[in-house]
């Protein structure tokens, strides 16, 4: 039964936005005039239908909502989800892969997001290490087989540098690292995301930092190789984490994605 004050309410408010008198206030009841009358089934009729859609939304299984970003999502998460599915099949899931922000992440209202250590997380949001990443340069064997072979950093010269992030971070790391004052970071080409530097790279349009953690497939199958297999960057801003409101972990759909997303990772 809904709340007799609520509609009364209800009613004053629908009249001050139709600019019409619905009813009048007397000393100790309100009296419905004829508009008012005239207008109380159409308004009934709209609370019902409220009331039903509400009931109804509230006995539908809600999704969990993960949003990833497309490199990890592409190449670790989606690949595996339908285990996930098959362990927990009560448990509907949808994930969104897109580039996020926290605001995306909030205003989206997401259960959970993985991220790649992003240093300015909200306070209320927890982090939980997946993946460390471990990045190296990559490239095709026929780039190697067309063009000047990549038997030490300073070969890297000749080739075209291809970067995930318009700050060019995963090369001026690697370069920090193994070959300082060499290359020319600044060069080559710069693509929306991991995923599509490495398959430009598979395609021997240049050299790629590749991350071990979610390449194996293409170096599996020989379209990807290392030439430096051993020059390894693994940095806490490049690890993969699952993020989550400090408060929602024992949420029982949150806490059995935490741990089969664990038991993955520890297979990997």
């Amino acid at each position: 039964m809904r709340d007799r004050r609520s509609d009364q309410q209800a009613r004053q408010a629908v009249g001050t936005a139709l600019q019409v008198e619905l009813f009048r206030r007397l000393p100790r009841r309100l009296v419905l005039t004829d508009a008012g009358r005239n207008f109380q089934p159409i308004l009934a009729a709209a609370f019902e239908s409220i009331a039903a859609g509400a009931q109804e939304l509230q006995r539908q299984p809600r999704h969990l909502k993960v949003i990833c970003r497309p490199t990890f999502s592409i190449r670790w998460l989606l690949p595996r989800l339908d285990r996930f599915k098959q362990q927990w099949p009560a448990i509907g899931i949808r994930v969104t892969t897109a580039p996020f922000d926290w605001e995306i992440f909030f205003g989206g209202e997401f259960d959970l997001a993985f991220d790649c250590g992003y240093p300015n997380r909200p306070e209320d949001i927890e982090a939980v290490l997946v993946l460390q990443s471990f990045g190296t340069p990559v490239c095709s064997p026929k780039l190697l087989e067309r063009g000047v072979p990549i038997t030490s950093a300073a070969d890297l010269v000749h080739h075209s540098l291809l970067h995930e992030t318009p700050d060019r971070h995963d090369w001026k790391v690697w370069a920090g690292r193994f070959a300082p004052n060499l290359l020319d970071v600044n060069s080559g080409e710069v693509f929306p995301s991991a995923d599509m530097a490495c398959r430009a790279a598979a395609m021997g349009q240049g050299v790629a930092i590749g991350d071990l953690s979610v390449l194996h497939d293409e170096i599996a199958k020989g379209e990807l190789v290392l030439p430096f297999k051993d020059m390894q960057i693994s940095d806490d801003t490049e690890a993969y984490h699952l993020c989550c409101r400090k408060d929602c972990w024992t949420d029982p759909r949150i806490a059995a994605f935490h741990k089969w997303v664990s038991d993955e990772a520890t297979w990997s």
